[in-house]
């Protein structure tokens, strides 16, 4: 009886216990979806990278919400703007262009000119989730500082859901209207 004991203990230490049937058709279920998840994150992404990234580097001063995103977001990072690698001198796609034909993905980060921005910034939000798990189909946003005290404390991750883009940006947006009316980027 013992030795049948181990011998079971030994098999699911190293081969796993037996999914459940509801798991298995669970996990089934969401494979099915997979692709049209990612795709719509991704696509969700770019243009909300892109246009944070316009307000960012723009001047426009008729504005008000590239203004009010200026004063809070200092920089982003994301794939879909390291241009000196999605194109080569000669114009032909560069190596990340080659790497990733289909998209970028969902996660970015941004930086925010100071910390109390950065730690304020996800409870201004309505739509983004504030938690670091990723890949579900929900927008989330997580001050990196919170969980690891190695990184800048002006770093948000943002993992990008499947909602409109158009209301994560209005999310966003109002949320650096809050910040830059309650602290100026100075501050």
């Amino acid at each position: 009886m013992e030795k049948d004991y181990w011998t079971m203990f030994g098999e699911r230490l190293h081969l796993g216990a037996v999914m459940g049937n509801m798991e298995g058709w669970l996990g089934v279920r969401s494979l099915r979806t997979l692709e049209l998840r990612v795709v719509r994150q991704s696509e969700n992404a770019d243009k909300l990278v892109a246009y944070l990234d316009g307000c960012v580097r723009g001047d426009d001063e008729k504005d008000e919400n590239a203004k009010a995103v200026k004063a809070v977001v200092a920089k982003l990072h994301h794939a879909s703007l390291q241009m000196g690698d999605l194109l080569t001198t000669d114009g032909k796609p560069g190596w990340l262009a080659k790497q990733m034909p289909n998209g970028f993905g969902p996660v970015f980060a941004m930086d925010l000119h100071n910390a109390e921005q950065a730690r304020s910034f996800p409870s201004k939000l309505h739509l983004f989730h504030h938690a670091t798990s990723l890949g579900g189909v929900e927008s989330l946003i997580e001050w990196r500082r919170m969980s690891d005290n190695t990184v800048q404390d002006t770093l948000l991750r943002v993992s990008v859901g499947v909602e409109n883009w158009e209301d994560l940006k209005r999310d966003i947006v109002d949320a650096c209207k809050a910040l830059a009316k309650e602290m100026p980027c100075g501050t």
